[in-house]
C-alpha cells in the first residue's frame, strides 16, 4: 500500500510562503582573503627533489592507477615517490608559520598514503581511507601519533587523534582540507608554556577536529626527535604515494597581535523597540562603565536595546573583518561608518580598512525575543587571527567559547531501513517535502519528494533532529550529521520544450505530482510519481560494502508531446570516464553507467555548464534506467 502525500495543490500555495532561507552558518567564511600561493613555479618553495612536479592537471586514469600522469604545464604539483632518496623527498614552503589558517586541494592514487605537517612537526594525515567506516589516527585527517620506540614493542605508537567521521571521498577525486592552527607557545627562555593545538580541522567541508592538542612532533616529522619551536616551514610528505595538491593558500597570523578595546561606556535603554536607532532621542535607563565589551556586562532583563562605546586600538593598517555571533538585530559603527548593518536575526558582518591606531566604536544590540540574549563580536585583520572583543581569551576559536548547540540524533537500524519526513535545510531554501533516509550499510540520503530530486548523499551518522523539537520545533529541520555529497534540487524527471538548448526546470512542472512511497520489506522506501501520463518509481541504495549509492528509475505510462528527459547530473564539465560513465565536475565524483543499458545518455551545453541527460523513448520507455554514484 503506498504511503501518499496530499497533493502541491490540495495543500495549497501558501505553504511556499513557509520557505525560510537558512540562516548563516556559525563559522562563517572569512571576509578576508587569504594569501594564495602560485602554483605557476618554484618560487614558493625549497628546491624539490625528482618525485615532485608541476603540471597543469592529470590525464590517465587517477581512480585505479597507483602512479599520476601529469600533463604539462602549471596550476598543481603532483608526487610520484620513487625508490632512490632522489626520488623520495618531501615539498616544504620557503616560508615559515606559527599560528596559521590554512587551505588546499589534494587528490590521492588508490592505496596511497601522505600528510600535511604543520611547522614540518605536527601531521594531518592524508590517506586513501574511502569507505572505512571507523577511522583510526592514521586515516585521512587524522592527526598522526607521536612515537617512542623506548616505550616498547606495541606502545611505540601513542597520542594521536582520529577524525570524528570519514569524511574521505573515493580516489582520483579531488578533495578539500582546511586547518585552524595554533602554534605552541614559549617564554623568554625559550620554554614552553603551552602545547600546539588545531583549533579547526574541516575535511570536504566537514568539521572533524575542533581543539585538540598536540604535546610534541608526530611520527616522521622532519622535527621528530628536535625541539619544538615558534616557527617552521609547512611541509606535505612525499615518499609514501602518489598524491597531487592544488589551490594552496594561507593567512599567517601574529601569535599576540589582537584589537584593544578601550575607554568602554554603555547607554541601556529598558523597553521593546521595532529596530535600531528608534531609541536615539529617548533617556537612557541606565548608563555606566562595563568591565568589557560584551552584552553580557551590563545587568539587563526583558527587552531592550544596548548601546557600547568605545575605542578600538588597531596594532597596523589594513583590512579588518567584524563577525556578530548572534540571533538578535546588530550593528557595528567604526569613525561612524557602518561595517556591521543589522538583519532580522543578527547582522551582517563587514569589512573596513582602516589606519593603525585609534577608532571609535559603536555597537547597538537590540533584545526582542523572549529567549536568552547572546552576543560575541570576532574580529580579524592582518596578521590578527579571528578573536573575541568581548574579552575572551585570544585567540580562541568560537566553538571553544560556545556550548555545542543541543542535538537529538537518530541512527539507523542495524537490521532495516529508517525514514523521518521532515523540513531538510538546502541551499537557498530549506526543502518542505522531503524526506531523510538511513540505512544500515551507514549511506544515507535526503529526497525531495515534490521534484523527485535526490538532494544529497552521506555516509557515517544519520540526522540531528533537535530543531523538528527544541524551541517548539519551529523549524523542523532534519539535518545530516555525516559528511555529505551535495547536489542539487532540480526536476529529475522533466518535459523540455526546446531539447537542443533549454536550460533545466528549478522547480516541479505542473503536470507533475508526487504519489507518495511503498516499503520493501527491510523498510527501504521506493519514491512513486506521476508526469502527466507517465508513471516513475524511484529506488536508491547502498552498495553492501557502502562504497556507492544506485538509482533504479522504472517507468510506465505514455509519455508527453515535449520530449522527456531524465537529468543524471549538472557541472561545469562532465567527462567521459574510463569503464563505462562519467566523472561529473572537476574530479568532483563519478557517475557509473551499466554496460548494455539500452538508455544513452548525451551531454548538453547550456551556457557555462553541462548536463548529463537521457532522452526517454518509446522505444526504451519500460526498460529500467540504473547508475550508480561513488565519490
Amino acid at each position: 500500500m503506498p504511503h501518499l502525500i496530499p497533493s502541491w495543490r490540495v495543500l495549497g500555495r501558501a505553504l511556499a510562503a513557509a520557505l525560510v532561507s537558512l540562516a548563516a552558518t556559525t563559522h562563517a567564511q572569512s571576509l578576508l582573503a587569504p594569501e594564495r600561493v602560485a602554483l605557476d613555479s618554484l618560487a614558493a618553495f625549497q628546491p624539490m627533489t625528482a618525485n615532485w612536479q608541476l603540471a597543469a592537471g592529470l590525464a590517465g586514469d587517477p581512480r585505479r592507477d597507483k602512479t599520476l600522469v601529469a600533463t604539462p604545464g602549471s596550476g598543481i604539483f603532483v608526487c610520484n615517490p620513487g625508490k632512490s632518496p632522489e626520488t623520495r623527498g618531501h615539498l616544504f614552503t620557503a616560508w615559515e608559520h606559527g599560528d596559521l589558517e590554512l587551505d588546499l586541494e589534494f587528490l590521492l592514487a588508490p592505496g596511497s598514503n601522505s600528510g600535511v605537517y604543520l611547522q614540518s612537526r605536527y601531521e594531518v594525515q592524508l590517506f586513501d581511507s574511502w569507505g572505512k567506516k571507523a577511522p583510526t589516527p592514521a586515516d585521512c585527517g587524522g592527526i598522526y601519533q607521536r612515537w617512542d620506540a623506548a616505550r616498547g614493542a606495541g606502545k611505540q605508537g601513542y597520542e594521536g587523534t582520529a577524525p570524528r567521521a570519514n569524511a574521505s571521498r573515493a580516489p582520483g577525486l579531488w578533495q578539500t582540507l582546511h586547518i585552524e592552527f595554533q602554534a605552541p607557545r614559549f617564554d623568554a627562555t625559550g620554554k614552553k608554556t603551552k602545547n600546539a593545538r588545531f583549533t579547526k580541522v574541516l575535511l570536504n567541508g566537514f568539521l572533524i577536529h575542533e581543539n585538540v592538542e598536540v604535546t610534541g612532533p608526530t611520527r616522521s616529522a622532519l622535527f621528530e626527535n628536535g625541539p619544538e619551536a615558534p616557527l617552521g616551514p609547512l611541509m606535505i610528505q612525499g615518499d609514501h604515494g602518489a598524491v597531487a595538491i592544488r589551490r594552496l593558500a594561507f593567512k599567517r597570523f601574529d601569535a599576540d597581535a589582537r584589537i584593544v578595546v578601550e575607554k568602554l561606556g554603555y547607554q541601556l535603554h529598558s523597553s521593546a523597540f521595532g529596530k535600531i536607532g528608534d531609541y536615539d532621542s529617548r533617556k537612557p535607563t541606565a548608563t555606566g562603565v562595563p568591565d568589557r565589551f560584551s552584552q553580557a556586562a551590563v545587568e539587563k532583563s526583558g527587552k531592550f536595546a544596548l548601546v557600547l562605546t568605545g575605542t578600538l586600538n588597531l596594532p597596523r593598517a589594513g583590512d579588518y573583518a567584524f563577525t556578530p555571533e548572534t540571533t538578535s538585530p546588530v550593528r557595528l559603527l567604526i569613525d561612524d561608518r557602518p561595517v556591521i548593518t543589522p538583519l532580522e536575526r543578527g547582522g551582517q558582518a563587514g569589512k573596513i580598512t582602516l589606519a593603525a591606531g585609534p577608532h571609535s566604536v559603536r555597537l547597538d544590540f537590540l533584545h526582542t525575543g523572549n529567549n536568552r540574549p547572546s552576543l560575541d563580536l570576532i574580529a580579524e585583520g592582518p596578521g590578527l587571527a579571528p578573536h573575541s572583543l568581548g574579552g575572551d581569551d585570544h585567540p580562541a576559536p568560537a566553538a571553544g567559547r560556545r556550548p555545542a548547540p543541543k542535538q537529538l540524533r537518530l541512527e539507523p537500524a542495524a537490521d532495516r531501513v529508517r525514514l523521518q519526513r521532515g523540513f531538510v535545510p538546502f541551499e537557498p531554501k530549506k526543502r518542505l517535502y522531503a524526506a531523510s533516509v538511513g540505512t544500515p550499510q551507514g549511506v544515507h540520503y535526503a529526497y525531495d519528494l515534490e521534484t523527485g530530486a535526490l538532494l544529497r548523499a552521506w555516509r557515517g551518522t544519520w540526522i540531528d533532529t533537535a530543531e523538528m523539537w527544541e524551541g517548539r520545533g519551529e523549524a523542523q529541520l532534519a539535518k545530516p550529521t555525516g559528511p555529505a555529497l551535495t547536489l542539487n534540487a532540480k526536476p529529475t524527471v522533466a518535459l523540455i520544450e526546446k531539447a537542443a538548448t533549454a536550460g533545466w526546470p528549478e522547480s516541479a512542472d505542473a503536470l507533475q505530482s508526487s504519489q507518495g512511497y511503498t516499503l520493501e520489506a527491510d523498510g527501504l522506501p521506493v519514491f512513486l510519481s506521476k508526469l502527466a501520463d507517465l508513471s516513475i518509481r524511484d529506488r536508491l541504495a547502498p552498495s553492501a560494502d557502502g562504497k556507492t549509492l544506485a538509482r533504479r528509475l522504472d517507468f510506465k505510462g505514455a509519455l508527453a508531446s515535449w520530449e522527456t528527459q531524465v537529468l543524471l547530473a549538472e557541472a561545469d564539465v562532465i567527462t567521459a570516464q574510463p569503464g563505462g560513465g562519467w566523472v561529473i565536475g572537476d574530479r568532483g565524483y563519478y557517475l557509473d553507467w551499466p554496460a548494455g543499458s539500452p538508455h544513452q545518455p548525451t551531454i548538453r551545453q547550456v551556457g557555462d555548464h553541462q548536463l548529463l541527460v537521457v532522452r526517454l523513448s518509446k522505444s526504451t520507455l519500460e526498460a529500467p534506467l540504473a547508475y550508480s554514484l561513488v565519490w
